[in-house]
This record gives structure tokens, sequence and C-alpha cells, in this order.
């Protein structure tokens, strides 16, 4: 038997097409049904939801006591890795920072959540391996222990410190007792919800648009040029910002999106400008849609001047002044703002970059700098907080080369949006802010 009643058979029915960021993004979404030969065949209304285990933000700090003498001419340059183990595999979670010549080190406190740390299981094992720093060659291993989240939790109560045991000369040595110890100092965990759990909740994300007006991009009018545009109005820039738009328009309750470009030279004195709003209108830079964006942006190329220098910094702040005016929505939810720079090279304000990054870090927002072109990003790695931990503070950039993408569009929106979800849960982390209707404890 088919398991269908022959008296109740199938009927055609309708189709309807939505993307996760739709649903989770609303309360409930009305879709017509539509058939491919008889056209609409009623509607359907969609929800989402999604269950979580329960995450936690871990703070730990450890010292290390009595380690082992590595170094001919001094003592031991000691640094610790953490790592998750998972039926016998070992994934690098955390790497401390190095401690020179120090043989009773005294760590900085480390950061990240239980599901980095355990899988969200304070029974999974864990294994932290001690070794000594050398700049010549591979670093030396002092000792390694395992223990427990739920292990560490016990600092409130007593002493937890671990021998830390080098197997070469345990092997060796039949006496051997350990090659130091590892201590303890502090383990502090701290309910979070997750990037989903805000947005279910209501949590707006607005967008805004940087592009790069340069002359280094090449005039418009040379199909060499960044900037030239194709005979479907298509180029770099606006394929770039297409990607990330029809990803972030999910999530954007009005669909409006400020757009500016910097370093061009404006009419009628052809004065340069860092931070030029793309449709003239500096008393309201808003754009409709992903295509209001791409109008303004062609109108400015046949009225702007490409000039420079490429000078970064201004459109930062301005997007942090925004990102706090937007932090509370006029409906009274919670707003968070994701500047999207694109550019073809190096920024050439690049303290003043660093310095508007370490400002803005503790404001709602995330920067997302693509680039395009061939250029040496070098210094936009280095702005990259993943790659460099020249910014106090939260990481809030992510750099991504376009070309590496360019005939990918779905992995080039997945790789510019993948800090995302953290940025976000770690700045409303930070600030205790929980999801609207909900509570932290």
């Amino acid at each position: 038997s088919s398991g269908i009643n022959a008296e109740w058979p199938l009927r055609p029915g309708g189709e309807a097409e939505f993307t996760i960021g739709q649903a989770v993004s609303k309360k409930s979404l009305d879709l017509e049904l539509v058939h491919r030969r008889w056209g609409p065949k009623g509607s359907v209304q969609v929800s989402a939801s999604h269950t979580t285990t329960t995450k936690e933000l871990v703070t730990l700090q450890f010292e290390g006591s009595h380690l082992d003498k590595k170094d001919t001419f001094g003592k031991s340059d000691p640094f610790f890795e953490i790592y998750r183990v998972t039926g016998g595999h070992e994934a690098l979670v955390k790497r401390s920072e190095v401690i020179y010549n120090n043989l009773n080190p005294r760590w900085r406190q480390i950061e990240m959540s239980s599901s980095q740390l355990c899988a969200c299981d304070e029974n999974a094992v864990i294994k932290i391996k001690v070794y000594d720093y050398d700049e010549a060659s591979a670093p030396d291993l002092i000792g390694h222990c395992t223990t427990t989240l739920k292990e560490m939790k016990k600092i409130k109560k007593e002493i937890i410190q671990w021998d830390l045991i080098n197997p070469k000369k345990q092997g060796k040595k039949r006496n051997y007792k350990n090659s130091g110890v590892l201590k303890i100092l502090q383990c502090i965990s701290v309910k979070t919800f997750s990037f989903l759990d805000y947005v279910s909740a209501g949590l707006q994300l607005n967008c805004m648009v940087a592009f790069d007006f340069t002359a280094s991009n090449g005039h418009p009018n040379t199909p060499a040029s960044l900037h030239h545009l194709n005979a479907q109005g298509v180029n770099q820039y606006t394929m770039a910002w297409s990607s990330i738009g029809q990803v972030l328009q999910d999530y954007d309750w009005d669909k409006m999106f400020p757009a500016y470009g910097f370093g061009g030279a404006l009419p009628p004195n052809n004065q340069v400008s860092f931070e030029f709003a793309l449709n003239a209108n500096p008393q309201d830079p808003n754009c409709a849609g992903i295509e209001g964006v791409i109008q303004a942006y062609q109108m400015a190329l046949q009225n702007v001047a490409l000039s420079g220098p490429t000078n970064c910094a201004p459109i930062m702040r301005t997007a942090t002044r925004y990102a706090n005016a937007c932090a509370t929505t006029p409906n009274g939810g919670q707003g968070y703002l994701i500047l999207l720079i694109l550019t073809d090279g190096q920024f050439t304000d690049l303290n003043q970059c660093v310095q508007a990054i370490q400002q803005a870090s503790t404001s709602p927002i995330s920067i997302i700098i693509v680039g395009v072109g061939n250029a040496d990003f070098s210094n936009m790695e280095y702005l990259d907080g993943d790659k460099n931990s020249h910014t106090r503070g939260r990481d809030i950039v992510q750099f991504v080369p376009f070309n590496k993408y360019a005939h990918t569009p779905p992995l080039l929106a997945r790789e510019l949006l993948a800090e995302l979800p953290g940025q976000v849960e770690k700045y409303f982390s930070a600030k205790k802010i929980p999801p609207i209707g909900k509570k932290l404890h």
C-alpha cells in the first residue's frame, strides 16, 4: 500500500519562496502560493523559531608556577593553548600571549563562548598545553593537562590547579612529578544570547554603504576602470553591494540605506570630500532599496570627479554617530549598524582609522571592508581584528577581497557576513542588554 487514500487524490498545489532572513526577522510571513501553470492557489503563513543550547560567555585567567626552564641562556617564554577535545580530535580554541623570560607567568584574561570552548557541554574534555615560545623554531612543549568547564567553575569554592605533564620527560624519569603547575585564577560564566535570539526579538540591522571615489580606480569612461559600467550598468562595486544588500535587506525594517562616497571632488568647486551623500542630499542620504543605492551611485559617477587621497576615518566616525543614534529604533526596538566600505586600495589615513575603530568598538556597529580590484590590501588585513590585536575592545572589522569570490555571489555574501553574528552577540553581551522580552538571569 502506498499509504495514499485513492478517494483523496492529490491536487496540484502552489509554490512560494522566502529566505531564512525574511522568516526570522518577522513574527509571521504571509506568502501567496502560485502554481506554475494555473496561477494563484491560495496563501500560506510561515513562522520561524529556533532551538538553542544555553550559551555562556566564559572568562578565564591562568597562572603558571615552577615551569621547566627551556632556554639555554634564559628561563622560558611561556604561552598556552586551549583545545576542545571531541572524539579524540583536538581543535584549537584559544592561544594566550607570550610572557617572556618567566617561569611563574600570570596571563591576561581570555574570553570565549561556551560553544567554542566545550560545545556547551560542561563535562566535555578540555586540554591546555603550555609551550615555550622560540622565534627561530617551533615552540617546545612544557607540559599539558586536561580539565572540564564544570571543574574550572569550582574555583569559587576551592583552589583548582593541575600538574603539567610532559610525556617525553615522564617516560625518561622514574621520579618525574611534573613540568610545572597550572592554576586557574578566574572562571566567570555569563549567560549570553544568540544572534537569532536578537533578530527574532525584533533587532533591526541597518546598513550604510560607502564607495571609493579616488582616482586610483581609473576614469569611469575607461573600460579598465573599476568604476566602468558595462552595458547592463554593472561593475565590481555594484556587484559587491548587491551581494551583501540582498542578505541585509531582509533584516532592515525600512529598506532605506544611507549611501556615501569618499575621496571625490564635488561640484561646483571641485572640493575633495571624504563623506558625501551619493544622492547629493547631505540632510537625507538614504536611498530606497538596493537599486536606489545603485542609481545614486551611477548618478554620482557622472557628477563627482575622482580624486583622493583614500581617507576613510571620516566615514567611520560618521557611521559611529549614526549607529549610536539608531541603537534604539523609533518604536522602542533595538538597532545595530553595518558599515560596508568598498575600496580599491589601502587607506592613507591608517592611524586615524585605527583610532576611529577603537572608538567605534563600544558602539552598535560592525565594519565590513571589501577590497575591489587587484591592489595591495595588506593594511586592510592589519585593520581586521582577527589577524591583528592592534585595537582594544571588541573586534568589529572584517576584510574580504572581492576578486576571490567575484564569480560566486553566495560565497561572497557568506564570507562578508561570517563574523557579524558573533560581533552582534559580543556587543549586547558587553553592554548586558538581553533581547527584548528576555532577561539576563
